[in-house]
């Protein structure tokens, strides 16, 4: 696997830039409790540019300047070193992140404003990071008050971001490589909570066990909050308890995905907690999976996450209507909306660096993104039958179906990065069967 090439990155989004000097701060440490703090966890986008794991960078990016690249990085200091952990500092920054220049972060105030001038606007993050972007309005509005200065200084300010999430729409093969590792780590990750799944464990049991393999497989945890929904909790789309005891007769809908290089996979299965669907529950099931398998017939290069979206809203709506919970056509189920109350979200959101992946979803004509190779987004159609729903007959009340997989464009057609991970419902109630144990 070759290297990223994050200079050409940084190239490419300089090209967009035209007249601006463009700002992107690192994440910082967040306080979780008085003097404790959350696991560290890079902005994306500064990610994307850099590949620096290091918090409280700042990457200024100059296309009218004679260096280009500019990064701040906080300064060696032993003793601190001593308590929090290695600082790469300004000389180890430039040579691994192949910046044209570094500083440390106390020189940002007196560097910036020079780098400003000769630009005309200012690209940076106006949705979050307020302090910074204050800081930085202030001195662009400093620097030339009285209008002496013979050259433009910034007086405009743009959302950076939309720049970079575009860039990150179409995958290059070493993120194609990370985000196929953290399928992997999922695939196993999922398998083993089908084999542990029974009445003597609960949620929080899978929910751990689940995170075990995750890290046991290379990837470092969590992608995003899983959700381990036995029985109704399974109809609550974000449901994040996961503390609930199992029941003999229900099903256990799990929504998890590993994070891999700072790269996210997105899976969910449904499937029983005793090994075998009941009636009902195979009827559903079917109906869901008939929708993820027309919902991939648009999985290819020229189509739309919005046809995708509607292949699952025909399918759905025509297995609402042979359940018997509608007897309008399908045509008026969808024109109505009628399906929402028990399909209320979409079928599909990109993913990459973040699971939510912040890449747009129209083009500049206001028209959904047609896919192209090296695309990737997820599938995933389910059902909910609300347990307050009184029009519904009793016995789908508090049942849930939900399956997701990650989805890869190619050439031609589309590659299924989590195809192995069971879901036919025979390999399903099969890896029911297995002994978790051999996943520890």
């Amino acid at each position: 696997m070759e290297e990223t090439n994050y200079k050409s990155r940084r190239i490419q989004t300089i090209s967009k830039l035209k007249d601006g000097i463009a700002i992107l701060p690192a994440a910082k440490y967040k306080t979780r409790s008085h003097d404790t703090e959350f696991d560290f966890r890079q902005n994306s986008n500064f990610k994307y540019l850099t590949g620096s794991n290091e918090p409280e960078s700042i990457l200024v990016l100059t296309p009218h300047g004679k260096k280009k690249d500019h990064l701040f990085v906080r300064a060696k200091d032993r003793m601190q070193e001593i308590w929090a952990g290695r600082r790469l500092g300004v000389e180890k920054s430039k040579e691994i992140f192949e910046m044209d220049e570094v500083y440390t972060l106390d020189e940002f105030d007196k560097i910036l404003p020079e780098l400003m001038k000769g630009h005309s606007e200012v690209f940076i993050d106006l949705d979050q990071n307020l302090k910074l972007f204050n800081k930085v309005r202030k001195m662009a509005m400093g620097l030339d008050p009285r209008g002496r200065l013979k050259m433009p200084t910034p007086m405009a300010f743009r959302h950076l971001n939309p720049i970079i999430e575009k860039q990150r729409l179409i995958k290059d093969q070493n993120e194609l490589l990370l985000m196929k590792s953290a399928a992997k780590a999922t695939a196993k990750a999922h398998r083993a909570a089908m084999a542990m799944a029974s009445t003597e464990h609960s949620e929080a049991d899978i929910h751990n066990l689940m995170n075990y393999v995750f890290k046991k497989n290379g990837a470092s945890g969590e992608a995003y909050g899983s959700i381990v929904a036995g029985g109704e909790n399974g109809t609550i789309l974000h449901y994040i308890e996961n503390n609930a005891p199992l029941r003999d007769g229900e099903t256990l809908l799990i929504d998890a995905g590993s994070e891999f290089g700072t790269y996210a996979s997105d899976v969910t299965r449904t499937f029983p907690i005793n090994g075998k669907f009941t009636t009902i529950q195979s009827e559903i099931y079917e109906v869901v999976l008939r929708a993820m398998k027309a919902s991939f017939s648009k999985c290819s290069p020229g189509h739309t996450l919005e046809e995708v979206h509607m292949e699952s809203v025909k399918e759905l709506s025509l297995g609402l209507r042979e359940l018997g919970i509608f007897k309008q056509s399908v045509d008026e189920i969808i024109e109505k909306n009628l399906f929402r109350e028990f399909y209320p979200h979409g079928t599909s959101h990109w993913i990459g660096l973040d699971v939510h992946d912040q890449n747009p979803y129209l083009d500049k004509d206001f028209n959904p993104i047609k896919f192209e190779k090296g695309m990737c987004f997820t599938v995933e159609p389910g059902l909910y039958f609300q347990r307050d729903n009184l029009e519904i007959p009793e016995h789908f009340r508090g049942l849930a179906v939900r399956i997701e997989d990650d989805i890869l464009i190619t050439d031609s057609f589309y590659e299924n990065l989590t195809a192995m991970i069971p879901k036919e419902i025979k390999e399903v109630e099969a890896a029911c069967q297995e002994d978790y144990k051999q996943f520890l």
